[in-house]
This record gives structure tokens, sequence and C-alpha cells, in this order.
């Protein structure tokens, strides 16, 4: 018994070719199929069995939190409404914003909700769409209203979030950032953004949206 039990742990792989092979040939006679088409069939089948077990397994579900979104406007302009769309489930709005004062920024109050990754992607960028006044108090000369666009590139941000912020400077530009109570030297929204910040952006009239919002207060 011993022996025998060496001996089936021994078998070369050259003699368990051949019982398949020898399967193979008895299931070819009876089906009138090919070893080739019989080969190929076994082969799809582990294929497909691996291809349900990973699909089964499922890639790991990515952690995105729930933030609020709030804005500062540096600019003298009126930003009535400002709005971010991206991958990631990074979509939300937020609140209008009057001009800057001498003390500060204005400001817009939080507004529920965006999706925020727990952990930061790089090159990750969103499309961001905003709505100024040149001239707010003008209620009869509405030619500095406009809708601007830009997209913008999430700088770097930690496991530790704390809201989406939208920043906006004079010349309709502007920045996006999530708050991670690190700054990592591009997260601050205790410090107005330097003229050299790489993550400040342009925006680009859409006239088409302008003509839209003009309609408005016509």
């Amino acid at each position: 018994m011993r022996t025998s039990s060496l001996m089936r742990k021994r078998l070369p792989s050259w003699f368990a070719a051949l019982v398949l092979l020898g399967a193979l040939g008895a299931l070819s006679a009876c089906s009138g199929e090919s070893r080739t088409d019989l080969a190929e069939k076994a082969t799809a089948g582990i294929e497909k069995e691996h291809l349900s077990a990973d699909t089964a397994g499922g890639a790991a579900k990515e952690e995105i939190y729930g933030g609020g979104v709030r804005g500062l406007n540096y600019s003298s302009d009126a930003i009535y409404s400002f709005s971010v769309t991206g991958p990631r489930g990074m979509n939300g709005g937020g609140a209008n914003m009057g001009p800057a004062y001498k003390e500060g920024p204005g400001e817009a109050g939080e507004k529920c909700c965006i999706g925020i990754p727990k952990f930061w992607k790089p090159n990750t960028q969103l499309k961001i769409k905003w709505e100024r006044d040149r001239k707010p108090f003008d209620y009869k000369d509405r030619s500095g209203l406009a809708v601007l666009t830009a997209t913008v590139t999430v700088p770097e941000y930690g496991p530790d979030t704390y809201g989406f912020w939208a920043i906006f400077l004079p010349g309709d530009r502007v920045k996006v950032m999530v708050m991670d109570g690190n700054a990592n030297g591009h997260n601050s929204v205790r410090t107005k953004p330097t003229e050299d910040d790489p993550f400040v952006v342009q925006g680009v009239r859409d006239e088409a949206l302008t003509q839209q919002a003009l309609k408005r207060f016509q």
C-alpha cells in the first residue's frame, strides 16, 4: 500500500498527458469533435470559471464621504451661483456670495452635499461653472452678468477632510480644494491664493449660458 501510494505521487508529467489525451480521444469518438475542439472548450470553461470568481469577488468599493460645499469670493463681482461636476461622486453646488470686503472675502454658507473620495488621486479634474455680476447693484444695467466655466484640478488632500471649497479671484479666476486640516501647501482657506498658485485657473465666458442667464432679467 505504501509503495503504491508513492508511485502515484511520483507519476511523471508525460504519463498524465497521455491519460488526458486518451480521455479526449474517447470523448471525441463519442461526440465527433476533434481533440483540438475539446481542448479549447476545456480551456474556455476554466477561463470562464476564473472570470466568474473574479467578478464575484469584485473590486474593493471606494470610500466616498458626503461633504458640504462652501465658497470664498476675493473679487469685486457678485457670485450668484456655482457648481462643479466630475468623477468619483464629486458633483455639487454652492450658494451665492457678495463682493469682497475691505476686511476679507465674501463667503457663501455651506450647502449639502458633494462626494469626497477618502483617498486623493492625481490629476482629478472637475468642471466648474459660475455666474458672476460685475454690476450687482445696478438693476438696470446687466452688462456685467456672465456665466463662466473652467476645468480645475483638485490639489492633494489627506484622508481627514473638512468639506469642499471654491475660491473666486479677480479677473474671473478660480481655484477649488478639499480642506484637510493639513493644507499641504495648497488647501488653506485662511490665506488668499498666491498669484503663482498652480491650481488657480482662468475662467472662460460661455455665451450660450450667459444669454440664458440674462433672460431672467428681461
